[in-house]
């Protein structure tokens, strides 16, 4: 499966394209960061089982894109962001409509934008990222700890989407639970 990150800057549903190129800078420095280029392979372990994606983007990281995303703990969040709202786009029936509040335990809204009220939001999505994995960082404790932040707001009755990505040896987890 191809993942075309570019696709970020046409904006999404629910967010503004000046947020939707703004996550494809953060997806693209990260990326170049790690010694990585457009067509990397990115391993999911996603709802159905294990698959191989392809990250494709033409983004080009130049010096002032790099100063300007020199908090690279704030690009890895951002760019983790970009790619779980495009892994949302294939695992939910529902698309990425509105940040979610401080203090939810998740980090945006899934539903239908042309939905009014509450009706439109469905389920919820919990995103993280890690530049690159270690011992005390592992992609398996984050996912853990992300499950268990949803449980913050289990009281809605809506799914929990989580997904984390790692960008060192690019992999990652989706999960609906």
């Amino acid at each position: 499966m191809e993942i075309n990150l570019d696709t970020l800057g046409n904006g999404i549903m629910g967010l503004t394209q000046e947020f939707g190129n703004f996550l494809l800078q953060a997806c693209s420095v990260c990326l170049d960061n790690q010694g990585h280029s457009s067509g990397v392979s990115m391993n999911l372990a996603a709802p159905h089982g294990t698959q191989n994606l392809s990250l494709e983007w033409s983004a080009i990281v130049d010096n002032q894109i790099k100063r300007n995303w020199s908090d690279l703990q704030e690009a890895t969040e951002y760019a983790a962001t970009g790619i779980a709202i495009k892994l949302a786009e294939s695992y939910s029936e529902s698309n990425c409509i509105e940040r979610s509040s401080k203090g939810t335990g998740f980090d945006y809204w899934l539903g239908d934008e042309d939905e009014i009220g509450l009706f439109q939001r469905k389920e919820r999505l919990e995103i993280s990222g890690i530049l690159r994995e270690n011992s005390s960082n592992s992609l398996d404790k984050r996912v853990n700890v992300k499950t268990e932040q949803t449980k913050a707001s289990a009281n809605t009755g809506l799914k929990a989407h989580v997904c984390v990505v790692e960008f060192g040896n690019p992999k990652g987890e989706y999960k609906i639970v």
